[in-house]
């Protein structure tokens, strides 16, 4: 028997840079005898492996009784910065045997007080200009190696401004790529802690740090005609914040300053005081007041005082708004900055410390745009081969491949992006390389155009390589799509929206060296959704091969969670196809798509979080997701509370339609309930808690109606590309149960018993005035008149009643038939059975379907091909010959092709055709449920799924009438099978015990272990 997995904070990769003072541990065991329990474990930890087997621990827990294996706090000392823990852990069974000590395992504390990062400055590219080329950074170094003074351990704490990527001698510091990841930057940047130590030589070194705009700075205003970018594309377009000059000297002990223009600052927010001249002379400060603008104006006010004096026409900036309150507070534009400490270690004990500052030296490099939606050009002839190598030429006589001056400069001193930004750990896995797909297709549409089918829609880069005979200064351009249009040449209008005032260049363009040996080039600091590529630009008489184009796959590097696979190609694909949605919008945040929008929409991630978590593990990333929802939630004004309709919120803000809507911003309330509900998390919801009352307290003041509609609200995007409509009034009242029912849940969890209390009243009163509201007792179903009218009785209404439990006593069964009845009967453009759920109505269509036994009416679903269907997805069009291969943003096809919202089918896949699912109430996947599902002309199924506590596994066949089941049982758990009943008694296996015939289910328990069952004489449901 093993224990293995051992997670901090939900990550088992031993991770650097930790900056959870109190972090939650967890472990799983492996090879267990049949029905193992554990009863008690044991954590040890130490700062070191030697320490640990010598017993010099840091923390003992002693011999502690519990069966948990996951949300196990910290008890240990006070932990510090740079502290590296080593742990392990042993466990006692129900029969008093103890196991051996794991393996051990490490995690490693980061930077956590700002002082920690003294005295690193953050640093930028002083005189760049907005169209410049973007920056790159430059450190030499020198590692004396004599007298012990030999490097054994080095970190890298690095945060860029907004994206960056960084080399150590030559060499990358990771495989991670868009670091460090989307952020409300008026809040929160990012930073990471790598080790380095294996990249440092004794001698001469030099660090060098590349940056780009990624969502910090987006702007359609920087063209480059000479590669065609005249109208970039972007969804939106950061805000510019104040700018100006001192209208009069400033002296040291003034708390206000005179300015030229006193728009685009904000209270809260930060003013710099004296930009120019390298930041010499720079001051930041709080603002207080904002008054008018001149030299007799009254300026703005600010705190502390100024320590220096400013002479009359100094440069003055301002920051973003930190408190929101209606404006989009992550979209201010945030130009490159860097800062970043390297720390050495030598074997006699001593450090040497590298940091940004002045000592740093800074040029224009070789990429001469960077836009995070219309892509990047590059100009290879602009490299300076061997920037960030040893011994690297950093002096004004250095040159570029083309000859001209590599102009490096010393480094500008840069405010940070407010003084209310925090460096902060990234608790999720990092973005990296997935894959590498070659073209399955080249075709040549018209001379010198050739489009690459890569054969599936994924997230990521086109990577070019050319040989040798491809001469200096050939710009290449390839243009990526989800489609083709008519004459075989790409179309991009599923990765555009807004119409052509939104930019229409989506591309990439490489402008090559001339290198005979021949050249590789892939963009680094955007992505693009894509399935095609269009390669312009080469050579006359140039044919490309397979090998001059590559697609390479990004995505989060969550852990694999589950897997399904059925005897029906069709539905297999329908989940390749949900796999390649769900990985394609999984980058640094969750996103809605790759192109268009590239925006963290919570319901686009949490409504069909029934597919997603059975599909990857997110008990790191979802911590993340949580942090942005609690930094995109508004902190004045009418709107304290809300949280914005996309998080980081970097466009519209907080008010209408796309700013204000309970099912999008009750992110903040449904991700901690779903790491409890799913991993068995309770530190998210107890570290928040205070913001998720603080949304709760915005619903029922500003959102929920007055006099009859006191439990009323009403959603302003009802049920979102739902191919029927349903009220919002059902849709908001729905979720503000949700809210109210999982907030109960959560504060009694938390020993917070009046607030559960309040708020489970809260709950019975809108179960009851939905009721009121909705409920047709005369139909047996909801209308959005209810008692008084009969229209608006969608499908969505009727699943979500029965999902959340809302439906009266006695009444479900009438409104499970309303349902397949509307299910069946809904056909706009002919042939049915049809699902007509969107957003927030599909997966509880799927639910209570399935909770209902009709899984019938799902397989019936599924055969259709007329829309709005899947089948309809799977279609040969022009557009795309083969049909989809993701899933797109609408049932129509509309806007996105490559989209998480329509998924939610994937949820049945492994729930009920698998049969994997936890008990009702449970958490974590500690009481198992087995219930597969028999249906249609299947003949096969196997499915698995990494619960917190191990792997859960189920394969069933289908032959001539016997139903054989074989299910794996992780160690620490049981599971309830629910078997199909035929007119044989079943052949059941020892260790199953017999409980109850429930309808059509004969069902057993067991404890962990692997079981298998046959029944006699089934059928498939049909």
């Amino acid at each position: 028997m093993t224990i293995g997995q051992l997670s901090v904070d939900g990550r088992s990769d031993n991770p650097l840079g930790i900056d959870d003072p109190a972090p939650r541990l967890g472990w799983q065991v492996t090879g267990s005898p049949a029905d193992w329990t554990q009863q008690a474990y044991q954590i040890r930890a130490a700062a070191t492996a030697t320490d640990l087997a010598d017993g010099r621990c840091l923390w003992d827990s002693g011999k502690t009784r519990s069966a948990a294996q996951t949300d196990i706090p910290w008890h240990g000392r006070v932990l510090t910065s740079r502290q590296r823990i080593v742990w392990q852990v042993r466990l006692w069974d129900s029969r008093g045997s103890v196991t051996d000590w794991s393996k051990p395992a490490s995690w490693e504390m980061g930077l956590l007080k700002r002082s920690d990062w003294d005295p690193a400055l953050w640093i930028e590219h002083g005189g760049r200009q907005l169209a410049d080329p973007l920056p790159v950074f430059a450190r030499a170094f020198t590692v004396d190696g004599r007298h012990g003074g030999d490097v054994v351990k080095a970190r890298l704490y690095i945060a860029g401004v907004g994206l960056y990527e960084a080399h150590l001698n030559g060499q990358p510091v990771t495989d991670e790529v868009l670091a460090p990841g989307s952020s409300n930057y008026q809040l929160s940047v990012e930073y990471r802690t790598y080790d380095v130590t294996r990249l440092i030589r004794p001698g001469s070194n030099t660090l060098g740090v590349e940056l780009g705009h990624g969502q910090a700075l987006v702007t359609r205003s920087v063209t480059l005609p000479a590669t065609g970018r005249t109208a970039p594309y972007s969804w939106w377009q950061s805000q510019f914040k104040g700018s100006g000059a001192l209208a009069a000297p400033a002296a040291p002990g003034d708390t206000t300053v005179k300015l030229s223009s006193v728009s685009g600052y904000h209270v809260g927010g930060t003013v710099n005081v004296d930009t120019a001249d390298g930041g010499d002379r720079l001051e930041s400060r709080t603002i207080t007041a904002i008054g008018t603008a001149g030299a007799d104006g009254t300026g703005i006010t600010f705190t502390p005082a100024l320590a220096r004096q400013h002479a009359e026409a100094a440069t003055v900036t301002g920051s973003g708004n930190s408190l929101a309150s209606t404006d989009p507070s992550a979209g201010a534009a945030v130009p490159p900055r860097l800062i970043a400490r390297l720390e050495m270690t030598r074997a006699n004990g001593s450090v040497q410390t590298i940091v940004t500052d002045h000592s740093w030296t800074t040029s224009l490099g070789p990429t001469t745009t960077s836009n995070w939606y219309s892509g990047s050009d590059y100009d290879a002839r602009r490299e300076q081969p061997g920037w960030h190598k040893a011994d690297a030429d950093l002096s004004p006589a250095a040159t570029r491949r083309d000859g001209t001056p590599t102009g490096w400069v010393r480094a500008g001193v840069a405010p940070p992006p407010n003084l209310t930004t925090e460096l902060v750990w990234r608790v999720a896995e990092p973005v990296k390389i997935a894959d590498r797909i070659s073209p399955v297709s080249i075709t040549q549409p018209s001379p010198g155009v050739w489009v690459f089918d890569f054969g599936q829609n994924i997230a990521g880069w086109p990577e070019l390589t050319v040989d040798g005979t491809v001469p200096q200064g050939t710009t290449i351009t390839m243009k990526p799509s989800e489609s083709l249009a008519a004459d075989g040449t790409v179309n991009q209008a599923s990765i555009m929206g807004g119409g052509a005032g939104r930019g229409t260049n989506v591309f990439a363009t490489y402008t090559t060296r001339g290198s005979r040996h021949g050249e590789t080039w892939h963009p680094r600091f955007h992505y693009f959704g894509m399935q095609w590529v269009q390669v312009t630009g080469l050579p006359a008489g140039y044919t490309p091969t397979a090998a001059t184009l590559t697609a390479v796959q990004l995505h989060a590097a969550t852990p694999t969670a589950g897997t399904v696979t059925t005897s029906d190609e069709r539905i297999n694909r329908i989940h390749r196809m949900a796999q390649y949605s769900i990985t394609s919008n999984m980058m640094s945040t969750f996103t809605d798509c790759p192109g268009r929008e590239k925006l963290a929409y919570p319901a686009d991630y949490l409504q069909p979080f029934g597919s997603l978590h059975r599909n990857f593990g997110y008990s790191a990333y979802l911590r993340t997701m949580e942090r942005h929802l609690a930094e995109g939630q508004s902190r004045a004004g009418d709107n304290i509370g809300n949280v914005a309709l996309k998080a980081p919120v970097y466009d519209w803000g907080y008010t209408g339609q796309f700013g204000d809507e309970i099912n999008w911003g009750n992110g903040i309330i449904l991700v901690p309930w779903h790491l409890y509900e799913v991993y068995g998390d309770t530190q998210t919801m107890a570290r928040y808690y205070p913001q998720m009352q603080a949304f709760m307290k915005y619903i029922r003041t500003q959102k929920a109606g007055t006099g009859a509609d006191t439990y009323i609200v009403n959603a302003a995007l009802a049920d979102w590309i739902g191919a029927e409509s349903t009220s919002g009034r059902i849709t908001g009242t729905w979720g503000y149960h949700q809210i109210a029912d999982r907030m109960a849940k959560m504060a009694g969890l938390l020993g917070r018993d009046a607030d559960a209390a309040d708020y489970r009243s809260l709950a019975s009163h809108i179960k009851t005035a939905f009721n009121d509201a909705f409920y047709n007792s005369d139909l047996g179903r909801y209308t959005s008149q209810g008692a008084a009218g009969t229209t608006g009785a969608s499908q969505a209404a009727q699943a979500l009643a029965l999902d959340e439990d809302l439906v009266p006593d006695g009444e479900r069964q009438r409104v499970v038939d309303a349902l397949v009845e509307l299910v069946q009967a809904f056909h706009p453009f002919g042939g049915g059975p049809h699902f007509s759920g969107g957003t927030i109505g599909l997966a509880p269509i799927v639910r209570a379907l399935t909770q209902a036994g009709r899984d019938d009416v799902l397989w019936d679903v599924l055969q259709e091909d007329t829309r709005p269907s899947y089948g309809f997805f799977m279609a040969p069009t022009t557009a795309n010959p083969q049909g989809l291969t993701t899933l797109p943003e609408q049932w129509d096809m509309g806007n996105s092709k490559n989209h998480m919202i329509l998924l939610q089918i994937e949820e049945w896949f492994h729930s009920g055709l698998a049969g994997i699912r936890q008990a009702r109430d449970g958490a974590g996947y500690r009481s198992l449920v087995i219930d597969p599902r028999v249906v249609g002309t299947l003949t096969h199924v196997e499915g698995s799924y990494h619960t917190p506590h191990g792997r859960v596994a189920t394969e069933w066949s289908l032959a001539n009438g016997t139903f054989r089941l074989q299910v794996t049982v992780p160690p620490n758990t049981t599971a309830e099978v629910r078997l199909p009943r035929g007119g044989h008694a079943p052949e059941t296996p020892a260790g199953a015990r017999f409980q109850h015939f429930d309808s059509d289910r004969a069902v057993y328990r067991v404890p962990s272990g692997t079981y298998v069952f046959v029944a006699r004489g089934i059928r498939a449901a049909t």
